[in-house]
């Protein structure tokens, strides 16, 4: 079975001292943000209140994000880089859902290494209509992007399909992938596991298998 590491594409470059800082910068906001969430209730945060957490300026601030709840959700999903794209697209042995997910939990670990800060945001979200409704919009958003990359490999791995078949066959493949991806990710985010949200991913996916298929006679 290929993996679909992007180190075995493209050497990864060496974080310089410039982007270590922005990353911490914006780890530690986001953190700040979370943590005065559960703590205050999200409607009592303020962009004053994050800043003096994170002991940075109002202006630092709106470099990073440009609203308070940006600095929970991002600006944006996480979305695969190049060399993920093409790992995707040219993994064999695995479905294309199951490529698609692997790819997506590897992004999604890249994105938010912090299993603990990762918690803290489901906690958050779940205790927060608004950021989880702001947080909802953002996945619709995202799947038009996921589904183009989809495209993508059913190009490669079936040239044959018509451009109406692929873009629903790219479309479903995400919603199942993404709907698995949540199942796997509550046992990731359980700390029941050492394994990798990738690896558990790929444990997981005989169930989606049996699931999808007609029980024997």
């Amino acid at each position: 079975m290929q993996t679909m590491q992007s180190a075995d594409l493209l050497e990864a470059k060496p974080e310089g001292l410039r982007e270590r800082k922005r990353r911490e910068t914006r780890a530690a906001t986001q953190r700040a943000a979370i943590d005065l969430g559960l703590e205050h209730g999200w409607e009592a945060v303020t962009v004053d209140m994050i800043c003096d957490a994170a002991g940075i300026s109002p202006r630092t601030f709106y470099n990073y994000f440009p609203s308070r709840e940006s600095a929970v959700l991002g600006e944006g999903k996480p979305m695969p880089d190049e060399a993920q794209i093409h790992a995707f697209v040219t993994a064999t042995g695995v479905s294309d859902v199951e490529a698609f997910a692997v790819m997506m939990a590897e992004v999604w670990t890249a994105a938010e290494p912090d299993r603990e800060r990762f918690r803290a945001r489901r906690r958050l979200l779940d205790a927060t209509p608004e950021l989880a409704g702001a947080n909802m919009m953002r996945i619709t958003e995202a799947r038009e992007q996921y589904s183009e990359i989809v495209l993508q490999r059913l190009n490669v791995t079936r040239p044959g399909l018509s451009d109406e078949d692929a873009a629903i066959e790219a479309t479903m493949a995400v919603s199942i992938a993404m709907g698995a991806l949540q199942v796997v990710a509550r046992g990731w985010l359980s700390g029941d596991s050492d394994a990798s949200l990738a690896a558990l991913t790929h444990e997981y996916f005989p169930r989606v298998r049996r699931l999808t298929q007609a029980p024997s006679a």
